[in-house]
């Protein structure tokens, strides 16, 4: 199979000879300058130059899958050229396309970037819009060329059966403008709609923000991606208004597109208020018939910013903590778990960190103890957790998953579960602390819900690193131990290498109640680790309102 290795070789003068058009080469081959992957040309696919049925007299390519393609099967015909000279550029890849749909097949056009080491860039296709119409019609992609990207790949997909056309193919950098009327106009007519958008968020009035969001606009972070209006939305909906002030940094023009680097602040307006996050995002912004509209916005670092718990404040919280805290060691705090469950039907564990040793050690523990000792005989977890399903099996009991990762899934994976075999049955959720503090797990089984939350000072996660907004792909890093006055340093203060803690328990009225119902920063980064603004993994939370138990670990390491 032909990779990113043997195509970084490629010399940088290749560019000036790549024939994008087909012009060259025997009806019926290959089409020089292309290939097909070994491994899905052994499954059928094929990719052959063609003079006829084309969109106009020039040449194109199709790509064809065979009669009875294997399930989930795809072919595709790429091209690898270097990056060396696109280096910090948007690059655009443009083509024209049609599809002879069969059955359940589609098409999708390509464009990837590798960086150094065999990191992705950015990868890009049309996966949100496959092509499936017989009718020719152009497709576009845009992506921004790391400064360190080897190569770049470009092509086709056909996913399952049937066969696609493609010609009229180019590739390479737009002419962006940073200075200039044009820009300088742009920015003008931008920054009022930031300014629009702010006043709109503080009202609460979410059709102003529709008014200046394009069609299926998105905002997304590493491979994540969801509708944009819908996610505004729930923030409002979420209660308090956060005031909001956007800072425009910076405007790179490509002709009816703008990418606007922005630098946001929102801030509680409540009296009582303390909390505030600033976040920078990278937006794309089109110009259409009527003005500027926002197509997608990707945050590429946020910082939470709350008042620390002082010193002298955090004497009598860490006393208290000291003396109800069960440390992790033997079977106390088997015991002291148990009794805090008591007859509770289902019990969610969450985890701070995806792949963290010790969080899979305790929930494992946890796991055995619960259904040994308190009759459970459920286990919910997603699909591809190996762990969990590992652990149902040799622990003999019915494991039941989600595929779709939303909170109203997993509730409801945990309805089926406790209703499947009898009006009794227990039911385990192997989950992360926001799938175990969802309100919407609360509002299904109330008081029957025991949650489980876990915290960490410092130590290293395996996570899915985010640079630019941009997936970089699953890795190590180190999370520096988070600052004196956070939640993590308070707990951390009382000197218990791992310990669990009864939220439920602790008496109302101490420093310790007070403290826990006040919102403070906490490691809770899930599968995702932001290499821009590392305490990005802090946030805010209140323990007493989101959990009815908490495992702390002082230190974290990657691993099962």
């Amino acid at each position: 199979m032909r990779g990113l290795a043997a195509a970084a070789l490629l010399p940088v003068l290749a560019f000036a000879q790549i024939d994008l058009k087909f012009e060259d080469g025997r009806t019926g081959d290959v089409p020089p300058g292309w290939f097909v992957l070994d491994s899905t040309m052994g499954l059928g696919y094929a990719a052959t130059l063609q003079r006829d049925g084309c969109r106009d007299t020039a040449p194109c390519a199709l790509l064809s899958a065979p009669d009875n393609p294997p399930p989930n099967s795809f072919g595709a015909m790429m091209r690898t050229l270097p990056a060396v000279q696109f280096r910090g550029r948007t690059v655009r890849l443009r083509a024209w396309i049609r599809f002879e749909k069969k059955e359940a097949g589609r098409a999708q056009m390509f464009l990837h970037s590798g960086r150094q080491g065999f990191q992705p860039g950015f990868p890009e296709s049309v996966k949100d819009c496959p092509i499936e119409t017989a009718q020719w019609a152009q497709y576009e992609i845009r992506g921004e060329v790391a400064p360190d990207a080897e190569v770049i790949q470009i092509g086709l997909t056909l996913h399952g059966a049937g066969r696609a056309w493609i010609g009229g193919v180019e590739f390479g950098p737009l002419a962006a403008e940073i200075t200039g009327a044009a820009v300088d106009a742009a920015r003008d007519a931008i920054r009022k709609q930031y300014e629009r958008m702010d006043s709109a968020f503080v009202r609460g009035d979410i059709d102003e923000i529709g008014a200046v969001l394009m069609p299926g606009a998105q905002m997304g972070v590493g491979t994540i991606r969801e509708p944009l209006q819908p996610a505004i939305q729930s923030e409002i909906a979420g209660g308090a208004k956060l005031s909001a002030r956007t800072e425009v940094l910076s405007v790179r023009l490509n002709g009816d597109e703008a990418i606007v680097m922005i630098r946001r602040e929102a801030h509680d307006p409540r009296p009582n208020g303390a909390r505030s996050v600033i976040t920078n995002r990278r937006d794309t912004w089109i110009q259409a018939s009527n003005g500027w509209r926002l197509r997608e916005s990707i945050e590429v670092s946020y910082h939470w910013i709350v008042p620390p718990t002082s010193a002298a404040a955090a004497v009598p919280i860490v006393a208290e903590l000291k003396s109800r805290a069960v440390p992790v060691s033997g079977s106390s705090d088997m015991a002291a778990f148990g009794a805090a469950v008591g007859e509770a039907r289902v019990v969610a564990l969450g985890e701070a960190a995806h792949g963290t040793r010790e969080f899979v050690q305790l929930k494992q523990r946890l796991v055995e103890y619960l259904v040994a000792q308190k009759g459970f005989t459920e286990l919910v977890a997603a699909a591809d957790d190996a762990v969990a399903s590992g652990l149902a099996d040799r622990l003999h009991v019915h494991m039941s998953s989600w595929k779709v990762d939303t909170p109203e899934v997993v509730a409801n994976a945990i309805v089926r579960a406790a209703n499947s075999a009898e009006s009794k049955a227990k039911v385990i959720l192997w989950t992360d602390n926001a799938h175990a503090r969802d309100p919407v797990l609360r509002q299904k089984f109330g008081r029957k819900l025991y949650s489980t939350g876990f915290a960490f000072r410092r130590g290293e996660v395996r996570a899915v690193g985010v640079e630019k907004g941009e997936s970089m792909g699953l890795g190590v890093y180190a999370a520096m131990a988070s600052s004196e006055g956070s939640g993590d340093a308070v707990l951390s203060a009382a000197g218990i290498p791992q310990f669990f803690l009864d939220l439920t328990r602790v008496p109302a009225g101490g420093a310790l109640a007070h403290w826990l119902k006040d919102t403070h920063l906490f490691h809770d980064l899930g599968a995702y680790w932001v290499l821009d603004d590392p305490d990005a993994s802090l946030q805010p939370e209140r323990f007493a309102q989101i959990y009815d138990g908490l495992y702390y670990v002082e230190e974290v390491h990657s691993g099962g």
